[in-house]
């Protein structure tokens, strides 16, 4: 008993100073409209601040290392908020899983995370608890709905079309009626989309899995 009583508290002595470092890592919370400089753009939807704190851009999607267009998401981004004085919103949850800040940036007048959707270099990605500002989300799937009526981008590529697409209700993901995910999908919880565009215009994101 006194084993188990010591193992115990050994784990929770190691799980406190993990979350003691983890916080000191990320630093003090920002507020809403407070003033910062990016350092570098790491990629198409995440960048650096001088203080070394990361933020990946809210709800949106850029193409991955190795991927069609990833490199020119990042230009557009690096060319959006180098050396321009940026303000950022937040949604319900401020972190992700990696302890970078989610938000909708600013530089002066300009929505970036629109703007990568409105130049057909990022995709509409949405959490149910990170959707914020239900304003900021109309805004994000116009720029959306722009870019894929007018082919940019990533909205050129070539894609093996299915006769028609599935979601779960409130799941936020799209899928070919094949995926394994949307075989586990209960009968009356099921979304039917006749096209690619219907699901991406409803909000939807692609499943990673069957990459529809």
């Amino acid at each position: 008993m006194r084993k188990s009583r010591r193992y115990i508290l050994i784990i929770a002595l190691i799980l406190l100073l993990v979350l003691v470092r983890f916080v000191g890592e990320i630093g003090p919370e920002r507020t809403a409209g407070e003033r910062f400089m990016v350092a570098r753009v790491i990629d198409g939807d995440t960048v650096e601040l001088t203080d070394g704190e990361k933020v990946r851009l809210l709800g949106i999607d850029t193409p991955e290392r190795g991927d069609p267009f990833y490199d020119s998401a990042r230009v557009i981004l690096e060319s959006l908020v180098a050396g321009r004085a940026l303000e950022a919103e937040y949604a319900k949850r401020r972190r992700d899983s990696y302890g970078r800040i989610l938000a909708f940036l600013f530089a002066d007048t300009t929505f970036v995370n629109a703007a990568l959707l409105r130049s057909g270099l990022a995709t509409v990605y949405l959490f149910e608890d990170n959707m914020g500002d239900r304003e900021r989300v109309e805004k994000l799937l116009a720029a959306q709905n722009e870019a894929a009526l007018a082919g940019r981008g990533v909205w050129s590529l070539k894609v093996s079309p299915e006769k028609y697409y599935v979601a779960k209700r409130g799941a936020l993901r799209f899928h070919r009626p094949f995926c394994r995910q949307a075989a586990k999908f209960k009968p009356g919880e099921t979304i039917r989309f006749e096209s690619r565009l219907e699901a991406f215009q409803a909000g939807y994101s692609p499943c990673r899995n069957c990459r529809p």
